[in-house]
């Protein structure tokens, strides 16, 4: 808006120094006159910057001020080895929502935050599934601008300071585009809180990365919306950037969701654009693309390696062509969940009483706010603007036909390239997007006069129905349930409640910023004047319904209820680690919080999901496991412990108390904390293979592998393609093997065999890994399903296993080429402007 500004002072001096005889006088008071607009802009910008940081700090006053960290852990505490320290609060702060991140999120960002302070390549991750690729997992966002801050300062200070920065970039972002679709201030300050403090993302902002990416939507779609308006490059090279930010922000789904968005308000926009000739709408529409190109490109160091890294993976599988939806909580949303874009609360919050009802709160996302809604429903019904409005209405009704898996709609788009692999039901952000710029047209049009008004009073009379119909539909509304909700409506509890009440209270908190709206509009009827303080008092009620709505799905307690301490337990399997990996019955020790105390864990979490052959190796003691859950196994038992032996778990954390009988474990601990069995049958960090079994398939491998003559301290089994054609697999072997040498991608070994052999390393095969013997290059071997074997001649040799990031030496190349056209249109740029 400053260019904007600036652009009208320069026009208005040159159409008065076009004047004949204008006196010098005259010129003065236009340019004045244009000075003092440029300046009420520019101060403007800065007024609803600075009202968007008082309401971030109002909602992460806990964290920005008081200091507690941004870290919802506290769910930790029900499980071993933290569930006999509990601290009285803990409870007050479970959040089962937010459970992914303690179990992935921060354990990752505290592990590259460590790689980055030690100067060590981040290329792998040795503490999940006996070791997966690390710089390849997209949702650490390497290269993010919004990162820096966790690499430097204490991490769950900065990752609450990342928060309020993303929900105040997402707000001023959505009010520069109001501004640039030329509507008032006020209606640009309701957008962008709208739009900051919506469910989609105060439900992911601990998860840091969807959100990252979502909050460059309304910046990218104001470039867009500039372009078109204009034309001007220097606006397409803007968006380059902001695509550059879109695309290192971590999440792939969100990613793909935020540049189709792009992609279709560009078509849609130079489409409908006034007085355009086709020439200009092509340029137009290849400005946008060469954008969104270079931006990509921009990225294809952290994109090309996560693309490679998800091939032949278990996540990968399970979302292709729509499976995802089979197991993967919140995927089957019906059209009941609608009920989330008025009453945020009717299933609970997820801090409170846990009933997921129509999917998982995360994926439930659809609640921008009454008051915006009710705008918005203004918007739709008001007259002129439809070349603008036109676009937005679209992205909301495809977003939310899709994310409630509309029929037609949302089956052409989950079967659609790309979006077959990501979960669809979170395009949903479009229809909170779409709803918060449109809501600032319906309150322009409130602003602009009585009309306006009559139609929010309709759109108040619509919000009144609804409420009613909601009541109505309660399927079961128990004895005294009115009397339970108005108690509840007041004072906030975690305890169970009665059927009815939660939705019953919902509705009180629809009718609360209703009413509240609609007084403020009787009270502007007597002074229609002051539309600036009409304005103001619509922008305080929805600033304060939408942090009342935040409340309860984000846990910012005293880290004394929220980080779990390091017990005797943990104490002990730190003191014993170079003795092999660890693992947890269930959810103890969970992983990857194991990796925060530098422990080795055979499980592990979601991205980068494990490969197909582990997945399927683990479901041999674990048949119902999810590819989009943390790896568990039940219980200990015969078929457990094979398959924990052969991943290397020489210790095994289990609940206080627990017995392991006629299964040869020895407690090496026991505690009011845990109970930890040492497992004399793992197998060590390497050897040599006294036996070599050969299998011709991959269920083969499994088979011989998990069949209880199988000792994985001395047996290996290979598949027989991989196997040179003169290596005798019947031929026992002799020797000796071990690790002399461990750094992150790069593992030695030296080795003594008495004829040539296999020699095992007990860590998880990837594509990327190669192994040189004496300095000459080997075949790799996939051994014991999952592990890194290589066939060794007989005597005394150095074994060097080193990782290459697959896809990074190609992205690096791109990413350089794209910033060479970058740098050559800022050139360009620079050249025409001195010329002109």
């Amino acid at each position: 808006m400053a260019d904007r500004a600036r652009l009208g002072e320069r026009a208005a001096v040159a159409s008065s120094s076009r004047r004949h005889g204008q006196p010098a006088a005259s010129r003065t008071r236009t340019r004045a006159r244009a000075r003092i607009l440029a300046l009420a802009t520019r101060h403007e910008h800065w007024s609803a910057a600075a009202i968007f940081a008082l309401v971030v700090l109002a909602f992460l006053w806990p964290v920005l001020v008081a200091g507690h960290p941004f870290l919802p852990a506290a769910d930790l505490y029900r499980f071993a080895p933290w569930a006999s320290s509990a601290p009285a609060g803990a409870a007050g702060n479970y959040n089962v929502a937010l459970l992914d991140v303690p179990l992935s999120y921060y354990p990752w960002d505290l592990l590259a935050r460590h790689y980055l302070h030690a100067g060590i390549f981040p290329a792998w991750n040795p503490y999940a599934f006996g070791g997966t690729p690390f710089l390849a997992n997209p949702e650490v966002a390497w290269l993010s601008p919004f990162s820096v801050p966790l690499w430097i300062l204490p991490l769950p200070y900065a990752l609450g300071l990342v928060a309020a920065l993303k929900l105040w970039v997402g707000a001023f972002g959505t009010y520069l585009l109001v501004r640039e679709l030329r509507l008032a201030f006020w209606p640009a300050v309701v957008a962008g809180l709208s739009f900051a403090f919506c469910t989609f993302n105060v439900v992911w902002l601990s998860h840091g990365v969807q959100v990252t990416v979502a909050v460059m939507l309304p910046w990218a779609i104001w470039l867009v919306e500039r372009i078109v308006r204009r034309g001007r490059a220097l606006d397409g090279l803007a968006l380059v950037a902001v695509v550059a930010l879109v695309m290192t922000g971590g999440h792939p789904g969100t990613q793909l969701h935020v540049c189709t968005a792009v992609v279709l308000y560009a078509l849609m926009r130079a489409t409908f654009a006034k007085d355009l000739e086709r020439s200009a709408r092509v340029r137009r529409l290849g400005l946008v693309g060469a954008a969104l190109l270079l931006g990509t490109l921009l990225a294809a160091p952290t994109l090309l390696p996560a693309q490679q890294a998800a091939l032949d993976t278990a996540g990968a599988a399970a979302r292709r062509n729509g499976s995802a939806s089979t197991d993967f909580l919140g995927s089957h949303l019906s059209f009941a969940a609608l009920r989330a874009a008025l009453f945020p609360e009717w299933w609970g919050r997820a801090s409170e009483t846990f009933a997921p009802g129509n999917g998982s709160y995360s994926e439930r996302a659809l609640f921008a706010g009454t008051i915006p809604l009710m705008l918005a429903a203004v918007a739709l019904v008001s007259r002129g603007g439809w070349r603008v409005k036109g676009p937005l209405a679209v992205l909301g009704a495809l977003g939310l036909a899709i994310g409630l898996r509309a029929p037609v709609i949302r089956d052409a788009v989950v079967n659609a390239p790309l979006f077959d692999v990501v979960q669809d039901q979170r395009i949903l952000l479009w229809f909170l997007f779409a709803i918060a710029v449109l809501s600032a047209f319906g309150l322009q049009a409130v602003l602009n006069g009585a009309p306006g008004r009559r139609r929010a009073w309709g759109a108040l009379a619509a919000a009144l129905a609804a409420a009613a119909l909601a009541v109505a539909t309660i399927p079961t509304i128990a004895d005294g349930a009115l009397g339970q909700a108005l108690q509840y409506f007041l004072h906030r509890s975690d305890q169970v409640v009665e059927e009815g009440v939660q939705p019953l209270a919902s509705v009180g908190w629809l009718l609360v910023p209703a009413v509240a709206f609609a007084l403020v509009l009787v009270l502007a009827t007597w002074r229609p004047q002051r539309r600036a303080l009409l304005g103001a008092a619509v922008g305080l009620l929805v600033a304060l319904e939408l942090l009342h709505a935040a409340q309860g799905f984000l846990s910012m307690g005293p880290a004394s209820s929220m980080l779990p301490p390091r017990t005797a337990a943990v104490a002990f399997l730190q003191q014993h680690r170079a003795e092999g990996r660890m693992a947890g019955v269930n959810l103890a020790l969970a992983s990857d919080w194991s990796s925060t105390y530098g422990l080795r864990d055979v499980r592990g979490y979601d991205a980068p999901q494990p490969s197909l052959r582990f997945d399927a190796l683990w479901r041999t003691i674990n048949p119902n496991q999810s590819a989009h859950s943390e790896y568990v196994f039940g219980a200990l038992s015969p078929e457990s412990l094979r398959v924990l032996s052969l991943l290397g778990a020489r210790y095994v954390l289990a609940d206080p108390g627990t017995e392991a009988g006629g299964l040869g474990l020895q407690p090496a601990y026991r505690g009011s904390d845990a109970t930890i069995f040492e497992n004399p049958h793992a197998a060590g960090r390497a050897l040599v293979a006294g036996q070599v079994h050969v299998a011709g398939s991959l269920q083969e491998e499994i088979e011989a592998a998990t069949e209880a003559a199988f000792d994985p301290q001395r047996d290996v089994v290979v598949r027989r393609d991989e196997l040179p054609a003169a290596f005798d697999a019947g031929q026992a072997g002799r020797g000796h093997a071990q690790v002399v040498g461990d750094q992150n991608a790069r593992v030695t070994l030296r080795a003594r065999l008495d004829h040539p052999g296999v020699v095992l390393l007990d860590d998880a095969w990837a594509p990327g890994w190669s192994v040189r013997v004496d300095g000459k290059p080997a075949q790799a071997l996939q051994a014991d399903v999952v592990l890194r074997g290589v066939v060794v001649p007989a005597g005394e040799h150095e074994v060097v296993w080193s990782y290459r990031v697959p896809g990074l030496r190609l992205g690096v190349a791109l990413a350089l080429l794209a910033l060479l056209a970058t740098l050559a249109w800022a050139g360009a740029l620079i050249v025409r402007r001195r010329r002109s």
